[in-house]
């Protein structure tokens, strides 16, 4: 016999918590694959990994492949979250933090700052101590909120998407045509370079808002 009691409010909010994080983590991924994609050589892009360097100019290095696969990585736990497929996402979930707490660390001991550099916005900004907690922090959470619902295959069913964030999602989806031109054709770190990256940005918080499918799930023990 089922039992479709509430889950526990803690791990709701656990989930919640899970949601946020990797919607944040998204905006960059986001950002830089329209970027990438569609300015060209005008747009150069780097990380680094466990020490090692990505990077590329538009599309002109392989290492581009990066942001497509962090990309897909977020939209895949999303879209997975979304539908309270716990069974599957969850592990997947702790795994995904796990690596990037693991690089956290790595970069903390190796004494090497982690530096965010935006042309266009002109933001420049020394992440190490900060990313490690974070990252480390989240990866822990995702860990607690596995344990707290390990033995349950799937959630009910979200509920429908409210009619006021399909219109935003319709709003997000009309704004392409704007995006993409400011990207190809604007001026690079110009006001329409400018404008084309905050459009990018409020677009991806948009679209993850109305994705997100509440907290408030009932579980199948």
């Amino acid at each position: 016999m089922n039992d479709y009691s509430p889950s526990n409010t803690w791990n709701q909010r656990l989930f919640t918590v899970m949601w946020v994080w990797i919607s944040f983590r998204t905006i960059l991924p986001w950002l830089v694959f329209f970027r990438l994609t569609f300015e060209g050589d005008s747009y150069s892009w780097g990380t680094q990994y466990f020490g090692k360097m990505f990077y590329s100019t538009g599309l002109a290095r392989a290492d581009f492949l990066v942001i497509y696969a962090l990309l897909a990585a977020s939209l895949f736990l999303l879209y997975h979250l979304r539908k309270f497929n716990f069974k599957l996402i969850a592990p997947v979930l702790v795994a995904y933090l796990g690596f990037f707490a693991a690089d956290a660390l790595y970069e903390l001991l190796g004494g090497e700052p982690i530096i965010f550099e935006g042309d266009t916005l002109g933001v420049v900004i020394n992440l190490s101590i900060p990313f490690f907690v974070l990252q480390f922090g989240m990866f822990i959470l995702s860990v607690a909120w596995w344990l707290g619902i390990r033995k349950i295959a799937s959630g009910t069913k979200p509920q429908p998407m409210a009619k006021y964030k399909q219109t935003i999602v319709k709003i997000c989806a009309a704004i392409v045509p704007a995006q993409l031109a400011l990207l190809i054709f604007g001026e690079p770190h110009a006001l329409t370079d400018e404008i084309g990256v905050i459009l990018t940005i409020l677009q991806w918080v948009l679209l993850a808002f109305s994705m997100y499918p509440g907290s408030s799930y009932r579980t199948q023990a």
